[in-house]
């Protein structure tokens, strides 16, 4: 267990001197977010001028529903593109020949990430709600775990994509069409078969303790169970997906190519 501990301490600090390094980079990202949320928002108050002040969607739900949308972004991205990025750098192989296990050295690097994730997204949503002037009651006991949950749920997702990077080598096209089926599946109403999508559920839950003021102890615990069935189920056949598609390039001999 020191091992992986010590592997999760050079792990994290890879990723602190990768943000430092390159933190022109890093701060362009969240701009964009930033920018890209402005548009959204200047778009709905001119929708909302003109229809009247009913338009059923409020303000603070938009912003709990982006910034689940980066969260998302985020957890499938940093597995998908983790693994693309060993394999471009010629560093993939490596990893399956260290004294680590390559799941525990993938599995302790999206840790990491999600660490570095919910940071981002605490000062994303702390200036998206000093634009928009909705200023949420955010209770942390209640929503960090749900926000777990969504990161492990999308995580799964990551690693379906990672597994298929293995064999075609390049799927950015299809990357970018993940990312807006994600905006879809965070927005879905929670009803029927479609509380069963990646990442509905949770969002659903976050938005009952955000914008209605429900603690974690107020849920039934059958939602509760849900949550977690949901995002342990799509995590799992992930890793599943990303076992069959590592087994195929091994056979293939293309596991380090890109």
């Amino acid at each position: 267990m020191a091992k992986k501990w010590l592997l999760f301490k050079q792990l994290a600090k890879k990723s602190w001197i990768e943000f430092r390094r390159y933190f022109f980079n890093s701060m362009g990202g969240i701009i964009t977010l930033y920018v890209v949320f402005l548009v959204i928002f200047m778009g709905y108050k001119g929708i909302a001028g003109a229809a009247g002040p009913d338009l059923g969607t409020s303000i603070e739900g938009i912003l709990v529903g982006y910034v689940l949308w980066f969260l998302a972004l985020s957890a499938y991205q940093d597995v998908a593109y983790s693994i693309q990025n060993e394999a471009r750098q010629g560093t993939l192989e490596q990893l399956y020949m260290s004294v680590h296990n390559f799941g525990w050295v993938i599995g302790l690097q999206q840790i990491v990430n999600a660490f570095y994730s919910l940071l981002v997204a605490s000062v994303l949503t702390f200036f998206l709600m000093l634009t928009t002037g909705k200023w949420l009651t955010i209770d942390m006991l209640s929503l960090l775990p749900l926000l777990i949950l969504e990161l492990i749920c999308f995580a799964g997702v990551g690693f379906a994509l990672g597994g298929l990077m293995l064999i075609f080598k390049r799927i950015d096209s299809y990357m970018q069409i993940v990312q807006f089926v994600l905006i879809f599946f965070v927005a879905a109403p929670a009803k029927s078969f479609m509380k069963l999508m990646p990442g509905t559920w949770g969002a659903h839950l976050i938005q009952k303790v955000i914008n209605g003021g429900e603690g974690l102890l107020e849920f039934a615990w059958q939602d509760l169970l849900l949550a977690v069935v949901i995002s342990l189920a799509y995590l799992l056949l992930g890793v599943v997906i990303y076992r069959i598609c590592e087994r195929k390039a091994m056979q293939a001999g293309t596991l380090g190519h890109y």
